[in-house]
């Protein structure tokens, strides 16, 4: 396999889909700015702790996020850093004794955007993206994404279906996006998100207090550095089951504190080498974890 993005986006059916969601994308922000005027400008930060994890063949790591991301209409721009804290590196299958890693960063330029067709209930979203996550060095870190799909209310309840599209080093992965909303969160009383890849089920007891329980998968991918003891420009990637329980609070009409306790399953690290082909699987055990969030938006 290429290291190159052209090893990656000469492959026959991802490449056409996700030239199709760019065309979509093209299409989209060429759409006059009146489209998005409900749109606002928002400003997010976030915080987390995930506690000591084990890996199967030993040794044990924590790791510690700070993220942030601002967003203006269609457009968003996200970062997030995340320190590892590894202990019994001589037990560790990976590392020669050392450190791994000490930090990882992963860094998100996105556009979405969502419109109603005018008839039936009928309407489509579509989306895309650029991302790095990278170890130190930038450079054959980057991947492009892309989304692209219908929703249609009907009776209460607002039903969504559609493709999601990702091409990196390491390969293409098409995922199904499928979802049904039940209620407005921003109303008094419960409402749902039932679907792939997050489910969330919430209830709102006031315009200050609202409590959520749910789960997402989530996963990423990160260039190694040139000299990493772990895959020498190589790439690592995480994934894992996230199940968690929330309040939020909401003081002031667009500034809200979200604090929320988790518990990540099913966690579990990949490592390609350079070339993109998968060397090894590690998996680790489950872990809590803390998180905090402040949203501001005008």
């Amino acid at each position: 396999m290429s290291r190159s993005f052209s090893g990656v986006l000469t492959r026959p059916a991802p490449a056409a889909v996700l030239g199709g969601l760019l065309l979509i994308l093209g299409l989209m922000l060429a759409t006059p700015a009146a489209h998005a005027a409900d749109n606002d400008f928002s400003a997010t930060f976030t915080g987390r702790t995930i506690g000591e994890a084990d890996m199967d063949d030993g040794g044990s790591v924590a790791v510690t996020e700070a993220g942030a991301s601002l967003r203006y209409r269609w457009f968003g721009i996200d970062y997030l850093n995340r320190r590892y804290d590894w202990s019994d590196t001589a037990s560790l299958p990976f590392g020669n004794g050392s450190d791994p890693w000490e930090q990882l960063h992963m860094l998100r330029l996105r556009a979405d955007i969502a419109e109603q067709l005018g008839f039936g209930g009928l309407g489509w979203f579509a989306g895309a993206g650029l991302t790095a996550g990278w170890e130190e060095e930038m450079d054959d870190a980057w991947g492009l994404s892309g989304s692209v799909g219908l929703t249609w209310a009907v009776g209460g309840v607002r039903l969504r279906g559609g493709v999601a599209a990702s091409a990196h080093p390491v390969g293409t992965r098409l995922l199904p996006l499928v979802a049904a909303d039940w209620g407005n969160q921003r109303d008094l009383g419960f409402s749902a998100t039932v679907g792939f890849p997050e489910t969330m089920l919430r209830y709102r007891s006031s315009d200050m207090f609202s409590f959520r329980a749910g789960g997402r998968v989530e996963g990423n991918t990160y260039r190694l550095a040139d000299d990493s003891p772990v895959q020498r420009e190589g790439y690592m990637r995480t994934s894992s089951l996230t199940l968690g329980g929330y309040i939020d609070i909401t003081p002031l009409e667009d500034l809200t504190l979200t604090v929320g306790a988790e518990y990540l399953t099913r966690q579990e690290m990949r490592v390609y080498n350079s070339d993109g082909d998968e060397r090894n699987t590690y998996d680790l055990d489950d872990a809590p974890a803390l998180f905090l969030r402040l949203s501001y938006g005008f």
